[in-house]
């Protein structure tokens, strides 16, 4: 069975949340509200329930069945969030799973790209030229994926492309690379 991404749950839960506050801002929900929604887990709702209440942005009442709470609802700060969508989904992306299954091969190609780039048949400033450009996709890559500048990356891509005739058959990991962040 595949367990979702805590982000992915917390996304869901602070969405949950914001919609119920918006239908009555008085109402607090149980964790048996929660599961009846049908798209959480016990375990997973507990530990994301407090996680999210630690961080403020949900409001957690705990009694006398620990560690499972009674009853939560959204904060001044959880509304804040969500309806920052751009502060949502850099703190919880949208699909955290799929992009991260995605990305999950880049750094071993961006080592074959620098073994690559060692032995490409150029010198003198081109060659030095096409040395940044890799070390700048090691760098930009190693930024969080929801952070990536993706047009930038793909001109520095582009530019390392133009040093050879058939940059496929020089450089075929920039190709990967490149295929990889069109599917993002």
């Amino acid at each position: 069975m595949h367990t979702p991404h805590p982000k992915t749950i917390r996304r869901k839960l602070l969405l949950f949340l914001y919609e119920r506050y918006l239908q009555n801002p008085l109402e607090m929900f149980s964790p048996t509200d929660f599961l009846e929604h049908g798209e959480f887990q016990r375990t997973e709702l507990m530990v994301n329930m407090h996680y999210l209440g630690d961080r403020q942005l949900a409001e957690v009442m705990v009694g006398y069945n620990p560690p499972m709470f009674d009853a939560a609802r959204i904060t001044a700060n959880g509304i804040d969030l969500v309806e920052n969508r751009f502060e949502l989904d850099r703190l919880f992306p949208p699909r955290p799973d799929e992009l991260e299954s995605q990305t999950a091969s880049l750094p071993l190609l961006l080592e074959k790209l620098v073994a690559e780039v060692d032995f490409a048949p150029l010198d003198g400033e081109a060659r030095h030229s096409l040395l940044r450009d890799v070390q700048f996709l090691r760098e930009e890559l190693m930024r969080p994926v929801d952070r990536w500048r993706i047009h930038v990356i793909e001109q520095v891509s582009t530019w390392m492309a133009a040093n050879f005739e058939t940059p496929q058959e020089v450089l075929p990991s920039l190709e990967a690379i490149r295929a990889i962040l069109r599917e993002i």
